[in-house]
């Protein structure tokens, strides 16, 4: 069977259990469904499509009935498996994700993110019960509370109690994990990146250009000799003291740079940064009760090879 890697980060938000049974569980079940559709499966690109949305309502299926929902985590999630000749992107949330060329730093694919005023969210949204609600910050929160549209848990938004109605539709929930899925060819020469969204959050309200950060890693690549792991650390330790000195007080960081060029050798690296505890204004993830910063979790894995 043809080769394929895994590469992924969660943002947990509210808690830590749903970002780190992601973490240890969702790719597991995305390499058993690869396998089992046989020896020519990632081929078919029609069905690896298929493949990850179910995977990942039935892993949320299982989110709901192993994990209290009085706890009331959440974690988006930006999937992407490798193959020899695609890429396949799996996501739910606004964890980041496009492919650049690693001299000009010009982006080549990027991925959008679930946004509650999105027109298709509102309306499954309003569908499901719902309402978006616009904070004094300006972002639009789901029944007032969360700034993402899709994500694995948060249960406590789609129903009361400690079960999902019976019959429901998983897919038109107010918070769904049903992910969208883009499919890129690999480009002879290019990078993926995969972040948390501390990357493009600044000190004022408005989000760093995701160019801003393509040429950022350009810069860092440049400057660690194209070291993958090197050029993470750079980033991400640039964007950490970019208040001038002060304390860093910004969101947890995640980042992921994976080499996609083919034929070249599929390699990544990745750097961290913990959350501090308390920030003002409050995340763009989680307003009020929803406060708790959590560990980025992130993955990169061989799932199988020849």
């Amino acid at each position: 069977m043809e080769g394929c890697d895994f590469f992924a980060v969660y943002d947990g938000h509210s808690g830590d259990e749903v970002a780190n049974l992601c973490k240890s569980m969702l790719y597991k079940k995305i390499q058993q469904a690869i396998l089992a559709l046989g020896p020519d499966a990632l081929t078919r690109k029609d069905d690896i499509v298929a493949l990850l949305k179910r995977v990942f309502i039935e892993h949320n299926k299982y989110l709901a009935s192993v994990i209290d929902t009085l706890d009331d985590s959440g974690s988006t999630a930006t999937v992407a498996l490798v193959t020899s000749t695609q890429i396949f992107l799996a996501y739910i949330g606004d964890s980041p994700c496009f492919m650049m060329h690693p001299q000009s730093g010009m982006i080549l694919e990027e991925m959008g993110k679930h946004e509650p005023s999105l027109a298709v969210e509102t309306a499954r949204i309003q569908a499901a019960g719902g309402f978006v609600e616009i904070d004094d910050y300006g972002t639009p929160r789901v029944d007032g509370m969360l700034a993402v549209a899709r994500a694995f848990g948060d249960f406590s938004l789609n129903w009361k109690g400690k079960a999902p109605p019976a019959g429901a539709d998983w897919t038109k929930m107010k918070v769904t994990a049903h992910p969208d899925v883009m499919v890129w060819d690999r480009p002879e020469i290019g990078v993926l990146a995969i972040m948390s969204d501390g990357l493009v959050e600044s000190d004022s309200p408005t989000l760093k250009p995701l160019a801003q950060v393509s040429h950022d890693i350009q810069k860092g690549l440049e400057a660690s000799s194209y070291n993958l792991k090197g050029a993470a650390d750079k980033v991400v330790m640039n964007h950490v003291r970019q208040g001038g000195g002060r304390k860093y007080s910004g969101d947890d960081l995640s980042l992921i740079l994976v080499n996609v060029g083919t034929g070249t050798v599929i390699e990544g690296g990745a750097a961290q940064v913990p959350a501090v505890k308390l920030q003002k204004p409050p995340t763009r993830k989680s307003k009020g009760r929803r406060r708790i910063r959590t560990e980025k979790q992130s993955r990169l894995i061989k799932i199988f090879s020849c």
